[in-house]
């Protein structure tokens, strides 16, 4: 067993210079036009078909702990939700989960079967991975329409404890940055504006400071100190023929200068407050010196919450908005002109009302090695009353874990609605006091962003979607090029094999692009794929395959980890169990449930059936067909051989020959027969006809001539070789979670290490109308605390996670 090798440096040194990212605040400017004047009536309409054109999904994983070891496996659940209430959805049926590092190189994929909104899956990190920070990202086939800044991501950690890491070369300075995000969008001239800031290190870690505004001539205009996070913002009325910077001092000593967005000579402001009674005040100003009338909208993930019209007197109106109005969570507040075109916006929180509480009853709160644990769960909504709820459920040893991660309720409800990377989330959601109001409120205007992108609804464009939806099933699409010049092949109807003991057969037709997309439901686990033309009538193509993993990431970096000697320890216990769980679970931790697929044929039953053994053995293919085979006529003009298929049709009851589509485990066979007849016999098990015509896709068979092996894997076939042959992992096999157990006395006693720091994980923890659910497992050799993490999702959409302890002694 190899030493214990800690990082002493990787994850404390300033090695990494990261520019701070450059974050969207306000995406819309006064002096923006769109070429054309759109009524405000308009607008509303169009907004709301904009709405319903463009479904919007979101995806959260929760995994077992954020912390791994090289070769430790990372387990898994996955929630599909809609955007628009968080209610989990049954649209998209497969989930793209990705480990990537922070040069956005990809270590792992997979695809993840998804029913009824929610699915698991496992991955197991390479033994070689080098310790760091990663990102466990998960998106749908749909959702790459709306790029990747819409993608789940969390950072996870990985630390490589039997390499020691060469020394980094150190930066030659912490570099520091702070941006600027006046409310409703501008500074201008005349009109008072709040204006947010975040101040961030190159690691993208908001800093502590304090510092000055001041013009030109360094008169300070008001002094700004950050509440939370390096987020702060101050007041201030810019005035004409001024230019502003701050001027702040860092941690460490010395200072950091940055101006101001340039002060607008005309234009808007807008200005969101809380006041008593549940009530919000916006505040409009201009000094445009226009009467125009302005429109608000706001709207809570894109559903139209209020519409008001508002006439500005003297430059300015106040009026008051009931906050019940709006929906949990973010509301964009966006203000239009007169001839249609967005002048302000605002982002606003609204803290949620329903809750969904998940609770933990160990009966015991501290156990003895290998001794049995028993959990009563149950879920509460606001009221008390119990909720019916779809969970998951992991208990960890907790010495030297990861920071806590991002949860679901801090993602529903915030992050998955922010851009960028957004410091401790649920920090916002632990209480609901004064000062996480203000900084709730200021990350709405440092981090604000859009998912409605308003030249598309005033302009009423349709953009038709680059990728499908795979509502039925994983999709695999490829292109089809004609070879004789490389130039996409339109309008030929292609084959896609999966050969297998239940194999199975696609066909799609290539669009004008060469496009070709096979609607699959059943390639689950390592597959191969066998992609033809006929080449009895087509023979110059060949299909290339596309990744349906996404070629897009995020533009921001995660901040590493900071691990101190407390971790020496406890990662050294972790590195080996993981060792010893290896040597003696191996098998057991690659246990894999088979797939739930339909076991038929793709024609489903045939007209008849033949099992070869049950009929004396022949030499020749030739002589099975003649003698055995009766439906299947064989004709011989010199060396070649043709099958066809004999039957009475129903509407003359006379017979007739039809060439059949002959097809050798799955894979269609494009000649009429000659390659059949001319091998082994003694290879085949079964031969079964169908004797009528068929449909799949675009393409259509007289009748049906299917071949089988004994193990389903073509033996000593030659394919021919224009076929496409790839190896292809299809939908993630669930992979079996192993948890001993110790009921017995010889049980208890067995000699076999048990050294699980991860003793239980369940993602089907499914708590019904009774909102309860019970559960047990056993406890390992390993003394210590452990933590217990639950999440979940209520039936209507509600989130909630909570964390709780028991200890090993």
């Amino acid at each position: 067993m190899k030493g214990f090798a800690i990082l002493e440096y990787q994850f404390t040194s300033k090695d990494m210079v990261r520019r701070c990212q450059g974050i969207l605040g306000l995406l819309f400017a006064a002096s923006m036009a769109f070429g054309q004047s759109v009524s405000q009536d308009s607008i509303i309409a169009r907004f709301d078909q904009y709405a319903k054109k463009n479904l919007q999904e979101k995806v959260y994983v929760h995994t077992d702990k954020n912390m791994y070891l090289p070769g430790e496996i990372m387990w898994f659940k996955i929630y599909e939700m809609g955007a628009a209430n968080n209610s989990q959805m049954d649209f998209s049926k497969v989930v793209y989960t990705e480990i990537i590092s922070n040069d956005q190189k990809v270590v792992l994929q997979a695809k993840t079967g998804i029913m009824n909104g929610s699915g698991s899956g496992s991955l197991q990190l390479p033994i070689d991975l080098t310790s760091g920070t990663y990102r466990i990202r998960s998106y749908t086939n749909w959702m790459k329409n709306f790029g990747p800044d819409y993608f789940f991501e969390k950072n996870v950690y990985v630390v490589n404890t039997l390499i020691k890491p060469e020394r980094p070369v150190a930066a030659d300075k912490v570099e520091y940055a702070i941006q600027f995000f006046p409310e409703g969008g501008d500074l201008v001239e005349g009109l008072s504006s709040k204006i947010g800031f975040k101040a961030v290190d190159n690691e993208g870690l908001g800093i502590d400071f304090t510092g000055s505004i001041v013009d030109e001539n360094n008169e300070v205009i008001a002094s700004i100190k950050p509440a939370r996070f390096g987020i702060g913002s101050f007041v201030m009325k810019p005035m004409a023929n001024k230019n502003y910077r701050a001027v702040i001092q860092v941690p460490g000593g010395g200072s950091v200068t940055s101006a101001l967005p340039a002060v607008k000579k005309n234009g808007y402001v807008m200005s969101v407050k809380e006041i008593a009674g549940d009530k919000l005040n916006i505040e409009i100003g201009t000094n445009t010196g226009t009467s125009d009338e302005v429109l608000l909208i706001a709207h809570t993930r894109q559903e139209t919450k209020i519409t008001e019209k508002i006439s500005l007197r003297n430059g300015k109106a106040d009026f008051q908005v009931d906050k019940s109005k709006l929906g949990d969570g973010i509301s964009h507040f966006t203000l239009f002109s007169g001839s249609g075109q967005p002048i302000a916006e605002r982002l606003y929180f609204k803290r949620p009302a329903a809750k969904l509480t998940l609770n933990v009853k160990p009966d015991q709160q501290q156990y003895g090695k290998r001794k049995k644990v028993s959990l009563d769960l149950d879920a509460l909504n606001e009221k008390g009353e119990q909720a019916e709820a779809n969970a998951s459920i992991s208990i960890y040893a907790s010495n030297g874990s990861a920071p806590a991660g991002i949860d679901i309720v801090s993602y529903l409800w915030l992050k998955s609605d922010l851009k960028g990377y957004v410091e401790e989330p649920g920090y916002y959601f632990r209480s609901a006091d004064a000062q996480s109001t203000e900084a709730l409120d200021n990350l709405m205007l440092t981090q604000g962003w859009r998912r409605v992108i308003w030249d598309d609804v005033v302009s009423n464009k349709v953009k038709k979607p680059a990728f499908l939806p795979e509502i039925d099933g994983h999709t695999i699409d490829g292109k089809l090029i004609d070879t004789r010049t490389n130039a996409p092949a339109s309008n030929i109807v292609t084959y896609l094999s999966v050969p297998g003991k239940n194999f199975q057969l696609y066909t799609a037709r290539s669009d004008a692009n060469g496009e070709v997309t096979f609607h699959t439901r059943n390639v689950a686990g390592p597959s191969e794929l066998v992609a033809q033309t006929n080449f009895k009538i087509d023979s110059t193509y060949r299909i290339e395959f596309k990744s349906p993993f996404s070629t897009e990431y995020s533009n921001y970096k995660a901040p590493s980890i900071r691990l101190t000697e407390d971790y020496r320890a406890p990662l050294l216990t972790q590195s080996v169990a993981n060792q010893v769980q290896n040597v003696y679970l191996g098998n057991k931790l690659r246990t894999f449930y088979p797939a739930a697929i339909d076991s038929g044929s793709f024609y489903l039953k045939p007209a008849d059936s033949y099992l070869l053994d049950n009929f004396v053995r022949f030499n020749t293919m030739e002589e099975v067909l003649r003698e055995y085979v009766t439906k299947v006529p064989v004709t011989r003009q010199k060396n070649e051989f043709n099958l066809w298929v004999s039957f009475k049709r129903h509407y003359d009851d006379q017979y007739v020959d039809v060439e059949p589509l002959l097809v050798y485990d799955g894979v269609p066979i494009f000649d009429r027969g000659t390659k059949i007849v001319r091998y082994d016999p003694k290879k085949v098990k079964s031969v079964e006809v169908l004797d009528k015509k068929y449909f799949v896709g675009p393409a259509s068979f007289n009748s049906i001539i299917n071949f089988k092996s004994y193990k389903n894997n073509l033996p000593d076939f030659a394919l021919d070789n224009r076929a496409t042959v790839v190896d292809y992992d299809g939908v993630q096999l669930r992979r079996e979670f192993y948890s001993p157990v110790y009921e017995t006395e010889a049980q208890a006693s067995d000699r076999l290490p048990d050294f699980r720091n991860l003793l239980y994980w369940s993602p089907d923890v499914m708590m019904g109308a009774s909102g309860k659910k019970s559960l047990s497992f056993y406890t390992s050799d390993q003394k210590g605390k452990y933590t217990i993490v639950v999440e979940g999702i209520s039936s209507l959409g509600i989130p909630g996670s909570n964390v709780f302890n028991i200890e090993v002694k």
